[in-house]
């Protein structure tokens, strides 16, 4: 079976909102579709993938469990017990304002549903007014890639501060960035690798100590 029309599979796109991410325990996905970045980011202690899409749910496949909903996530969020250890995202489809292809979605999502969106939520699509307005406070970040539609923008809209990457392997702006972070990480690993037993001890408590600060 082909990509999702709308996927983020790219490991551009893929790895920026992975790499974006707070740390948390639960992970909710809505909107779930092929789940391109439920599988791609390491497992939360509870995984939860909504869509309303009956055959997005039945085809759904992943490397570790996740709890699959099938219905509107809107009723679903509403009703769950947050208790702020979670992180959803929301990957609806594109406002028809922005979307580059005529292919339709299963199920349309206009302008109204996205602004009913729950607010503790990173969102991802192109870029829009109405996410721009509606979001005004909220943190975004753009990214090129490359997708059906050829090279696009496509932007990132977060409620919290992305200042904690969840995972080392995505942190960064962009591929470049990644790659510069992981150059320095492994000479810095040398490096650690090569000092006595005490001085590794030393470095290790002063490293901790900026951490819990």
């Amino acid at each position: 079976m082909g990509a999702w029309y709308g996927s983020k599979a790219t490991t551009g796109l893929s790895q920026a909102i992975v790499g974006l991410m707070r740390p948390h325990d639960t992970y909710i996905e809505t909107h779930l579709g092929g789940g391109a970045i439920m599988k791609r980011k390491p497992p939360a202690l509870r995984s939860i993938g909504i869509d309303l899409n009956a055959r997005s749910i039945g085809t759904f496949c992943c490397d570790f469990e996740v709890e699959l909903v099938h219905g509107c996530c809107h009723r679903f969020l509403a009703d769950y017990p947050f208790e702020g250890s979670e992180l959803v995202y929301s990957d609806p489809a594109y406002l028809m304002s922005t979307r580059k292809s005529q292919r339709r979605y299963r199920y349309r999502y206009g302008d109204a549903d996205h602004e009913a969106l729950p607010c503790s939520v990173m969102i991802s699509g192109y870029p829009s007014a109405l996410y721009d307005r509606i979001l005004e406070d909220w943190h975004s970040v753009s990214v090129r890639v490359m997708n059906q539609a050829g090279a696009v923008t496509e932007k990132i809209w977060l409620n919290f501060t992305p200042d904690r990457p969840h995972w080392h392997a995505c942190a960064g702006r962009n591929f470049t960035d990644r790659r510069r972070i992981k150059s320095k990480a492994a000479s810095w690993a040398r490096r650690y690798r090569a000092m006595p037993p005490g001085e590794r001890l030393a470095v290790l408590a002063a490293v901790m100590a900026v951490e819990a600060e």
